[in-house]
């Protein structure tokens, strides 16, 4: 009697303790799936523009222009590239005219060393600001540069996303 007993009191402590588990693990799994904010979604955006920039200034090889854009982004353009024969380095930031802005790294190749030369590129973006925020993103550019004059037409793909 004394063993049935020992074993009726094993089974209901087993059972006791596969309860308290298992509530536990409820608890714990329930606590942990529950969020704890919200993510914002974050949006992409095909940026399809035409910028045109003229030159403000030059140090050397340094050009600063600013200009308009149209397309995706309509509003101002500013940049600064670093220039040289066969490669052009550069920070390009688009304000569109409904706020924030956009800023991105471009590397372009001229295709000659003609006073109008045509040239293509790839860019990536680093940030934004506004409704941009944490952008990022790449894409392409291929233009024409007057290297008297430093007056640049630009067109630009690129997915972004914020």
């Amino acid at each position: 009697m004394q063993t049935q007993s020992l074993r009726r009191r094993g089974t209901y402590g087993a059972i006791a303790v596969l309860i308290v588990v298992s509530l536990a693990t409820a608890i714990v799994g329930v606590s942990a799936a529950a969020p704890a904010g919200h993510a914002a979604k974050r949006k992409t955006l095909t940026l399809k523009d035409t910028a045109t920039l003229h030159m403000t200034r030059k140090n050397g090889n340094v050009i600063y222009e600013k200009g308009t854009a149209t397309g995706s982004l309509p509003g101002t353009v500013t940049a600064r590239f670093v220039t040289s024969i066969a490669k052009v380095t550069g920070t390009v930031t688009f304000k569109p005219y409904s706020g924030g802005s956009v800023t991105l790294s471009a590397v372009g190749y001229p295709q000659s060393a003609k006073t109008i030369t045509t040239f293509t590129g790839s860019l990536a973006v680093r940030k934004g600001t506004g409704k941009y925020k944490n952008a990022l993103g790449s894409g392409t550019f291929h233009g024409t540069a007057n290297r008297k004059t430093w007056a640049v037409t630009v067109h630009t793909t690129a997915t972004v996303t914020y």
